[in-house]
């Protein structure tokens, strides 16, 4: 990889433009989270490969997470295939053995055929995500390039759970299926799945759900609907209503507006990060759940009006919520393009097996 320092500040600075405003950091908080931006990459970009399939259309990336070549990748890569050819960083190519495969979760795993020492990336704990977590993508977007290693990209958690995935603002794109999410120790804690409407809205499954049923897919069972998962996210992606905010700590008189996004709901009414949210649509709202509760019985285009305190003074407004979809537009997101191998014949959904 050229340059990392350059590359990470790059794009650092191209996401930051994408994303509400991150907290005031100092130069030396940078100087840390570059650095171990740069110590994960080094260490963890060996175990980034390339899938194809021989048998169908399937192709994508993956991660090798432990050393006698277990693979995690995404359902729909390794659908239709028994056997896929694995392409490393470096150009080295081997084949892999299809395993189990959870389609309801869109997350497989395959055993590398050769028997032998191969590089790897620990998995991490998905659970201890929140909203803003900075984390770090990996993948070969386009597929496989000899010209490159798999590029950086750098984002933030945007959702921990959206029927039961995570949603990052990575920016991903075809090919990049399958591939890691980092935390910043360097520890896989998601698997891209689908690439969605935008090239920054992107959903990953999350590793600890791949832990509690990890002797199931090692021992080769498959279970749930193929491209289930990815079919019922895309009917998820409904128009939600959301204000464009982040909510911090809750208290006895409401809860505080950690972020505010730009060209928000929350910002167009004045609001302001440290403010603290009193009432959404005249009832009382004491937690950040309790916001969700509100909006979730929303929909965009309605007028709901907010009660909120500064500085002990309390403000009013009304403003018009917004979809999910048209705040990511807000904030620069591009329509992004589906991920590869996606026309497979889907058979009847399995049962989930027992734990």
């Amino acid at each position: 990889m050229k340059s990392p320092t350059r590359l990470f500040c790059a794009l650092f600075i191209f996401l930051s433009a994408l994303v509400a405003p991150l907290p005031a950091i100092t130069l030396p908080e940078m100087k840390a989270v570059e650095s171990k931006v740069k110590t994960l990459v080094a260490k963890n970009m060996p175990a980034v490969v390339s899938l194809f399939g021989e048998k169908s259309s399937g192709a994508g990336s993956g991660v090798i997470v432990s050393a006698d070549g277990i693979i995690l990748t995404a359902a729909h890569v390794t659908q239709g295939n028994e056997e896929m050819v694995v392409l490393f960083p470096d150009g080295k190519e081997t084949r892999c053995k299809v395993l189990g495969a959870d389609y309801d979760r869109d997350v497989s795993v395959a055993k590398i055929i050769p028997v032998g020492t191969y590089p790897f990336a620990e998995i991490g704990n998905s659970d201890a995500l929140q909203p803003t977590t900075v984390v770090i993508a990996l993948g070969h977007p386009g597929g496989f390039d000899v010209r490159r290693t798999p590029p950086v990209r750098i984002g933030r958690i945007s959702m921990t759970n959206m029927g039961g995935f995570l949603v990052s603002d990575c920016t991903l794109t075809g090919g990049d299926s399958g591939g890691p999410l980092f935390d910043l120790e360097g520890k896989v804690v998601g698997i891209h799945s689908s690439i969605a409407e935008t090239l920054t809205f992107n959903r990953d499954a999350p590793t600890s759900a791949i832990k509690a049923h990890w002797d199931q897919l090692l021992e080769g069972k498959r279970w749930g609907k193929p491209g289930g998962a990815r079919a019922e996210l895309k009917g998820r992606i409904r128009p939600r209503a959301v204000l464009g905010g982040v909510f911090d700590a809750e208290s006895k008189e409401g809860v505080s507006v950690k972020e505010v996004q730009p060209k928000s709901p929350l910002e167009e009414a004045g609001i302001r990060a440290g403010d603290v949210l009193l009432k959404l649509g005249g009832e009382d709202v004491k937690t950040s759940e309790a916001v969700t509760a509100k909006l979730r019985e929303s929909k965009p285009g309605d007028k709901m009006e907010i009660v909120w305190r500064r500085e002990g003074a309390e403000q009013m407004a009304e403003v018009t919520l917004i979809s999910q979809i048209e705040m990511m537009k807000r904030m620069g997101g591009e329509l992004g393009r589906p991920s590869r191998g996606e026309r497979k014949p889907e058979p009847e959904s399995q049962p989930e097996p027992a734990k």
